[in-house]
């Protein structure tokens, strides 16, 4: 028997419990896949909401959580200081990097990319006062910061038990920091971005 949950006519993730089957109209409405004896559930179209279901499923350790609400946005700012470090004819590289940035997290959600606006001027200043006041060139710190903040989302990934999402998704690369802005947004009762 097919259990059909619809919240809208735009379908664009399931979950399911059977195997590729019988092609009716009713299934082929969802995502144009069908499917034979099942339960199947359609969630309306949002491109970030099941990215979010995807990135969570291998971050359920309480020690894997802890370890990503620290290496995450530290990677983050590494990656922004070393794009801030590379020299091009027109400026630093940090200024591209974060428009692709700040387009992508717009284009999964304006509210995400509005949120991180505060993180990335926060980040930009830090990386100008390191560099800045205290002379150190960023590769120097950022190259090293970047190496420990992956082996430690990698330790982390070790005892959560469970592949880095992100390498069975690559898409999913810049998803982790919006998973945190997600967390946050419900422990403020903030409906989901």
């Amino acid at each position: 028997m097919l259990g059909l949950k619809v919240h809208s006519a735009d379908f664009v993730a399931f979950r399911r419990n059977a195997t590729i089957g019988a092609n009716t109209h009713l299934e082929r409405n969802c995502l144009g896949l069908a499917f034979n004896s099942m339960e199947l559930e359609c969630y309306p179209m949002n491109k970030l909401g099941p990215l979010l279901d995807e990135y969570e499923l291998s971050h359920k350790h309480p020690f894997n959580l802890a370890v990503h609400w620290v290496a995450e946005p530290l990677a983050i700012f590494a990656l922004m200081a070393l794009a801030g470090s590379l020299r091009l004819p027109i400026g630093s590289l940090l200024w591209p990097f974060l428009a692709i940035m700040l387009i992508y997290y717009g284009w999964l959600s304006i509210r995400i990319a509005l949120a991180f606006l505060p993180v990335v001027a926060v980040f930009v200043l830090l990386i100008s006062f390191i560099d800045n006041t205290l002379g150190i060139q960023a590769w120097k710190w950022a190259v090293p910061l970047f190496v420990a903040c992956w082996f430690a989302l990698l330790f982390g990934h070790k005892i959560e038990g469970r592949v880095p999402s992100v390498f069975q998704n690559p898409n999913l690369i810049f998803v982790g920091p919006v998973w945190l802005m997600r967390i946050i947004f419900r422990r403020f009762h903030f409906p989901d971005p």
